[in-house]
């Protein structure tokens, strides 16, 4: 069996919306099937707060989602308006990794502007928008699909 590097380490950090069995249950398959070369942490991020404006919420999920990043640390965040990359460019992007990466995925309405600044990358996956759960498991699975380009499983071939 060919040998790979070392293992890569991968922060999914989120704003947690109610969250169904099924959908855990799904993530939870892929997160197994990549425990062997990705180790993933997801990282929900949630409160209670009410906000008098669209712009005060997205700030404020901005600031607890900077909590989870370590000074200095790469990070990319999922946005429509961002650059469109083929699963191999992914793979490549997060096989090149030499510290833990971050991906960001933002709330109902995005991510705020500051940190979509300072990101390595704003990646989109389409100019359509998605549920978070159904934003997750793409996620995932362009994650699980990285790992199957990187050691040539036939998975991505299908």
């Amino acid at each position: 069996m060919e040998s790979f590097k070392t293992m890569i380490k991968l922060k999914l950090i989120y704003i947690k919306n109610s969250k169904t069995k099924y959908i855990q249950d799904f993530e939870n398959d892929l997160i197994n099937r990549m425990k062997n070369l990705i180790d993933i942490k997801m990282v929900p991020i949630s409160h209670k707060k009410k906000f008098s404006s669209n712009d005060e919420l997205i700030n404020y999920e901005g600031e607890l989602m900077k909590k989870e990043l370590q000074d200095n640390s790469s990070f990319y965040c999922f946005d429509k308006k961002g650059d469109k990359l083929s699963s191999e460019h992914f793979s490549e992007l997060i096989f090149s990794q030499n510290q833990t990466m971050h991906l960001i995925i933002g709330g109902a309405y995005g991510i705020c502007k500051n940190l979509k600044m300072k990101a390595n990358k704003i990646i989109s996956f389409s100019d359509m928008e998605f549920s978070h759960e159904v934003f997750r498991l793409m996620a995932l699975e362009q994650i699980y699909r990285a790992k199957c380009i990187y050691t040539n499983h036939p998975y991505h071939q299908n």
